[in-house]
C-alpha cells in the first residue's frame, strides 16, 4: 500500500512550505516527490504531518521529536528495501533542496547514542523532510504490530505454525 504524505512547517529558515512524499509500506521505500508552498488544506488521500497547531493533522511534530527524527532520518538513509538492494529513502529532483542531511552535524557519542547539531539556517522543507522520516519509522512499528494482531488472531482461531 503506497501512503501518500503531506508535511506543512513552520518557523525555520526560508519559507513555510509543504513537501509531499509517498511510503510503500510493502517495499519500505520513502520517496520524497515535491516541494510546494505553504498550504492549509489536505491534499486528498494525504497524510498529514506538521508543526502548526492550528494545522488540521494526523501527527504534529514537536521540537522534542527532533532526535528521533534525526535518527530516523540515518536509519532511512542507510537502509535497504524488502528486496534488500533498493535504497530505502531517495528524493527527487523537485525535492532535493529538502534533505537535511548538510544541515545535520554528527557531534559525538553520549550515554543515550548519538549527538547530533543542527545548522542555524535549516529550511522548512529539511524539517519536513525530518518530519516525514520520523512518521515512516513509526509506521514501520505500526505495520509490525498489526502484523503481530492478525498473527495471534490466526492462533486464536485454532491456526497452527510450522517451523
Amino acid at each position: 500500500m503506497i501512503q501518500q504524505i503531506q508535511a506543512t512547517i513552520t518557523g525555520y529558515g526560508g519559507r513555510a512550505c509543504t513537501l509531499f512524499s509517498a511510503l510503500n509500506s510493502e517495499t519500505k521505500v520513502l520517496i520524497f516527490g515535491a516541494e510546494a508552498d505553504f498550504r492549509v488544506d489536505r491534499r486528498a488521500g494525504c497524510i498529514v504531518l506538521t508543526n502548526d497547531p492550528a494545522i488540521p493533522r494526523d501527527s504534529l511534530f514537536q521540537e522534542s521529536d527532533l532526535k528521533a527524527a534525526i535518527t530516523a532520518f540515518f536509519a532511512l538513509k542507510s537502509g535497504y528495501a524488502s528486496d534488500a538492494k533498493t535504497p530505502r529513502m531517495a528524493f527527487s529532483e523537485r525535492a532535493a533542496r529538502a534533505n537535511p542531511e548538510q544541515s545535520i552535524e554528527k557531534d559525538g557519542m553520549d550515554s543515550s547514542g548519538p549527538r547530533y547539531r543542527i545548522a542555524d539556517g535549516v529550511s522548512c522543507s529539511q524539517m519536513a523532510a525530518l518530519a516525514t522520516c520520523l512518521y515512516a519509522s513509526r509506521a514501520d512499528t505500526v505495520d509490525v504490530a498489526v502484523k503481530m494482531a492478525q498473527t495471534f488472531r490466526h492462533f486464536g482461531h485454532g491456526g497452527i505454525i510450522t517451523i
